[in-house]
């Protein structure tokens, strides 16, 4: 199917792939009969790019912007985005019965950031059976609601939507234009909505270890402690990572807004605490939300951007730097601490390769973000003035705070926004679509096309002594 040569390898594929998607997408998007009415060029690129990286910050209203066709266009981006475009081909390679050549294997191991190709026929037909399941499940329960509430045609279609855009981590809704606000006490919309998150974030790797437990647990009767010693040390750092952050991000939460009387303080307890994991879970690169991110308090705001830089776990529909790199480094340092020359975890120690593409992973994040921040403020704040310093009122105005938010979750692919995003200049939404297409091919182009270990020498090499520096 594609040829990989010196010139042009995996990763380079990958990011014409998504482009391609996006440049389909941006077309369909733009035809009138996707349209309720028209659509300025730059904002059917920005939503094609921001429905492809599964990120969900739009300029326009979807329910309001979008037909019937052009709403399914945007479904199929979402979906194309979540499972990856080459896992998609795969798939249909795979149905219609033909071979995945070598190269095609090597650009899905990239895409799933996978160690090797052993097995990965078999993972590609669990990721498409896990998704559908996943997806149909989320579906039929979210019709519980919808189908009473929008009648049976709209309610099914609004149910498959929004399960797809919640399992694909995409954070884009048809209900308004305030997300799920109105159901924001709901237990069922909001646990459904919840658990498609924390399961699409998860990643495809940690599913296919799941599964694999569970069926060896059913077959020889393991108790929850063998289980646990079953899953790969992968598979529980992920899990536990993801329980600590969503677990401390619904008391930050909780703490910093249950008294924020335009968010939860006329709440009782219940729907406090509902309203507190809804945002943490959805920090998890979502952007779905059931209270105004403008009306966060400052603190809150800053809470949010951290566990959105996070994001989810490697091979998911999440971005972010990933939850296990922080867990690296959190035991890194811990270990240092304690002062210990090996990271160990689980009776398992970790590689010094593993920590040094953790750490690159992080420091290439914070330089991309400083980057994309300082052109937000130039773009949306310098110029702006420039232009328009004799009629202030002509222009809108952004805070740090509003810059801040809007890039980290651009980059973690997250979508939530301090309503930023509508009015942003044409420059400021191409910044913004180009921090989408890193953050979502970020953590693959840095860990393999940059940080992958080349066991190749350069026989010109010259082996140097050590020199000591002084550092902290």
């Amino acid at each position: 199917m594609i040829k990989i040569n010196k010139e042009i390898g995996p990763t380079k594929i990958l990011l014409i792939s998504l482009i391609a998607v996006i440049i389909i997408g941006a077309f369909l998007l733009k035809l009138p009969i996707s349209n309720n009415q028209p659509i300025k060029t730059i904002d059917s690129i920005f939503v094609a790019t921001s429905a492809t990286c599964v990120t969900g910050l739009t300029t326009v209203i979807p329910i309001e912007q979008f037909t019937i066709i052009g709403q399914v266009v945007l479904l199929l981006l979402i979906q194309i985005g979540g499972i990856g475009f080459m896992t998609l081909i795969s798939i249909i390679l795979i149905t219609i019965g033909k071979k995945i050549n070598l190269s095609d294997r090597i650009i899905i191991k990239e895409s799933l950031n996978q160690e090797s190709f052993s097995g990965m026929v078999e993972l590609i037909r669990r990721i498409f059976k896990y998704t559908f399941i996943f997806e149909l499940v989320g579906a039929l329960i979210l019709s519980i609601r919808f189908i009473p509430e929008y009648g049976t045609r709209t309610g099914i279609f609004y149910s498959i939507f929004h399960s797809i855009s919640a399992f694909c981590n995409a954070g884009f809704d048809i209900i308004g234009s305030n997300s799920l606000t109105r159901y924001n006490s709901d237990i069922l919309v909001n646990i459904t909505i919840m658990s498609l998150i924390i399961i699409g974030g998860l990643g495809f790797t940690v599913w296919s270890d799941i599964f694999k437990t569970l069926k060896k647990t059913l077959k020889e009767k393991l108790n929850i402690r063998r289980m646990w010693k079953e899953f790969s040390l992968h598979t529980k750092i992920v899990l536990t990572a993801t329980l600590i952050l969503l677990i401390s991000g619904t008391i930050f939460i909780y703490s910093l807004e249950h008294n924020n009387v335009t968010i939860m303080a006329n709440d009782n307890q219940g729907t406090k605490v509902l309203k507190s994991a809804f945002q943490a879970t959805t920090l998890r690169t979502a952007g779905f939300s059931t209270i105004e991110q403008q009306e966060l308090t400052t603190a809150g705001k800053f809470v949010s951007i951290c566990y959105m830089f996070v994001g989810g776990s490697p091979a998911s529909t999440a971005g972010g730097i990933k939850t296990t790199t922080l867990a690296i480094l959190m035991l890194c340092v811990i270990n240092f601490i304690l002062g210990k020359n090996e990271i160990n975890v689980f009776k398992k120690n970790i590689s010094f390769d593993t920590l040094r593409r953790a750490i690159v992973i992080f420091a290439i994040s914070i330089f991309i973000v400083i980057i994309g921040m300082l052109g937000l403020l130039i773009s949306e704040i310098s110029l702006q003035e420039e232009m328009y310093s004799s009629t202030i009122a002509e222009f809108r105005t952004f805070s740090f705070m509003d810059i801040f938010f809007e890039t980290i979750s651009a980059f973690g692919t997250v979508g939530l926004s301090l309503n930023v995003t509508a009015h942003l200049s044409a420059l400021g939404k191409f910044i913004v679509a180009c921090l989408m297409i890193i953050g979502r091919l970020g953590p693959i182009t840095i860990s393999i096309a940059l940080l992958k270990n080349r066991k190749e020498k350069n026989e010109n090499s010259v082996a140097y002594p050590k020199g000591n520096v002084i550092v902290g």
